[in-house]
């Protein structure tokens, strides 16, 4: 099988980025189902008679042309500080109430919001409708009779209309959507122009990214020397591979190579882990891991041309020990489920 860096980088590319694309997916898929919600939607609406049906169908956001409205007297305070103000409009013998907020008040009495669209909610305050039939009974020389019903319970308020919810709902979707565009569009010219993969800065500190993806492509291709698993040995270059990075090493750089052993515990039983170690006067300082004493070794022989073998005797002496333990453990054992005999 032939080997290439560029598939590396390609492959690691999208291990990398497919699952953020799925989040990124999901997460806007869900933001356009919040947004079909009725608290996100909104509606047009001509005829404020209508307010009733639309409020009945859930459809309760509405846009609407304001005009020929006027002040009913009466405001919303926030302890001292008016918040927002009540007007109406008279249609077919019907008293229609608008809250607006002080800011759209102050613009309509200075004839700045004729056939003005404004986004409202419409709420339903029987409550205030009748207390405002009835402060308006004697202004209007109507009876009691001929005010009840007069003023309609559905209230169309500017203030209750979830703008910064949906606001905060479009700014997410647009920003998601970007993100997602912008990412799409980076796998796409990575996949193109290797160079650009966020991996492969590591040959940075080499010189030019290009140029050294074509070479090290050229070693895998020509000048292979060892490959197993992550590990990729050319003539002149380590290659490790991990999932969210690759590490390339210049094999004449190192000045001191060294293996390592350790006790690790893998599960519920101890293992060994062989570290490779690479470095020099400089600036180069690298470490890897293996769990297989055979790769570590194949892989100093094919960097240096001879094995590095100073801990076997090491590990077979801490296998002897354990060996031995678990005897004396076992003898033991037995001594203590032997009966015991009082004339012995």
């Amino acid at each position: 099988m032939q080997h290439s860096f560029r598939k590396l980088l390609r492959k690691n590319l999208l291990y990398m980025t497919f699952p953020m694309v799925l989040i990124l997916s999901g997460l806007l898929l869900m933001l356009f189902q919040i947004s079909r919600l009725e608290m996100f939607q909104s509606t047009p609406m001509t005829d404020t008679m209508e307010a009733g049906s639309y409020f009945d169908s859930d459809r309760r956001n509405v846009t609407i042309s304001l005009s020929n409205l006027k002040s009913a007297g009466f405001a919303r305070t926030d302890g001292e500080k008016k918040k927002a103000e009540y007007f109406y409009r008279v249609e077919n013998g019907k008293m229609q109430l608008f809250v607006l907020s002080e800011a759209t008040a102050k613009r309509y009495r200075a004839n700045q919001m004729e056939n003005y669209v404004l986004t409202v909610r419409i709420e339903r305050d029987e409550v205030t409708a009748r207390y405002i039939e009835q402060e308006y009974e004697t202004s209007l020389g109507l009876t009691a009779d001929e005010m009840q019903g007069f003023c309609s319970e559905y209230v169309l308020d500017e203030t209750a209309y979830p703008r910064v919810r949906i606001w905060m709902l479009r700014t997410a979707t647009i920003a998601l959507s970007m993100i997602l565009g912008i990412l799409m569009l980076y796998v796409i010219l990575a996949m193109i122009f290797p160079a650009l993969n966020f991996e492969a800065w590591v040959l940075k500190r080499f010189g030019h990214i290009g140029r050294y993806i074509r070479k090290i492509d050229r070693e895998m291709e020509k000048k292979l020397r060892y490959h197993q698993d992550n590990v990729t040995v050319t003539e002149n270059y380590l290659v490790v591979s991990y999932i969210s990075k690759i590490d390339v090493v210049r094999i004449d750089d190192i000045k001191y190579l060294s293996k390592h052993v350790e006790k690790r515990k893998r599960g519920l039983r101890p293992v060994h882990v062989y570290r490779l170690t690479a470095s020099n006067a400089d600036d180069l300082y690298f470490e890897a891991d293996f769990f297989e004493e055979e790769i570590i070794n194949d892989v100093i022989y094919f960097m240096r041309g001879e094995p590095i073998l100073e801990y076997e005797e090491q590990i077979l002496k801490e296998k002897e020990e354990e060996e031995n333990e678990i005897a004396e453990n076992m003898h033991e054992e037995e001594e203590a489920s032997e009966p015991y005999d009082p004339e012995q």
